[in-house]
């Protein structure tokens, strides 16, 4: 082996010199990376608004970047040829950007998400179907807490690609109830009946935040008509409720429509969920 290790070291084109020069190029290229990372961290985290992971995430690019900086410069310190080394280079970036190219955009969309702050850990977010409140925010993924009990991470880019309802910035949200009333109801008296039944729901909101430069004009119960006829009339029962009390809200209100319909001497059918009860009906009818 020693033969082998002397003989490469007689054959080869560097002095002694130059692999002196190679090791202190390498030392002061490391030290310069510790450096750089530890600017980077301390920098970000006092200016950019960027969260621990995505900090680190940043000084560790500028790291490995110095660090191949100066490998290169190494490699050409011990006369290595320069276009082969540039060669390389340019190939494991492209292999590595091809095979790391859905980590990497999960990873700049977790930086955007951490600058920009449109989520927070707490919120209580919708995106493409999926809702649930923010336990975890990571540089590839948000961790979403369900109402059922289900943990969700969602890609950090879904929530830059796809419209996003951020229900905690305005503090409630508006939901409806349908019902029909059956028989030929005196509306004018029917309406403030329903309307004090929907305010005496301990969870509607009588008053909504404002967010994010757009405001709620009313949030008091609305009533609004849809369908009269000799036989029945459609309505629609609108209010506002904190999100996560949404669904107790909808039942309670479901409960006191029918209470103070049946009050008045009204037959009546009340749902919360639209689209099932005006096909109940139709079958009903039918």
């Amino acid at each position: 082996m020693q033969e082998f290790v002397s003989g490469l070291v007689q054959n080869s084109s560097f002095g002694a010199w130059d692999v002196v020069l190679a090791v202190v190029v390498l030392v002061v290229g490391w030290f310069a990376s510790v450096w750089a990372r530890r600017g980077v961290v301390v920098a970000l985290a006092k200016w950019s608004g960027l969260g621990p992971s995505g900090t680190n995430l940043v000084a560790r690019l500028v790291r490995y970047s110095i660090l191949l900086l100066t490998i290169g410069i190494v490699l050409t310190v011990l006369g290595a040829p320069l276009q082969p080394v540039l060669a390389a280079v340019i190939i494991i970036s492209a292999v590595a950007f091809l095979a790391l190219r859905g980590i990497a955009a999960n990873f700049g969309a977790g930086l955007v998400i951490q600058a920009r702050r449109p989520v927070r850990i707490g919120d209580s977010i919708e995106v493409e179907g999926v809702a649930g409140r923010i336990v975890e925010l990571t540089g590839r993924s948000v961790l979403l807490a369900t109402s059922d009990g289900r943990t969700i991470r969602i890609p950090n880019t879904m929530l830059l690609e796809n419209p996003l309802w951020n229900a905690s910035e305005s503090g409630s949200v508006r939901s409806e109830v349908r019902a029909r009333l059956h028989g030929s109801p005196d509306l004018d008296r029917v309406c403030p009946v329903l309307l004090d039944a929907v305010a005496s729901v301990s969870s509607v909101s009588s008053v909504s935040s404002v967010s994010s430069g757009s405001s709620v004009s009313s949030t008091d119960p609305e009533v609004f008509l849809h369908t009269i006829t000799p036989a029945w009339a459609d309505i629609t029962i609108r209010f506002w409720s904190a999100y996560d009390d949404r669904e107790a809200a909808r039942s309670s209100v479901v409960r006191a429509v029918a209470v103070a319909l049946g009050g008045t001497g009204l037959t009546c059918s009340v749902s919360s969920d639209g689209p099932r009860f005006l096909t109940a009906l139709v079958d009903a009818v039918d």
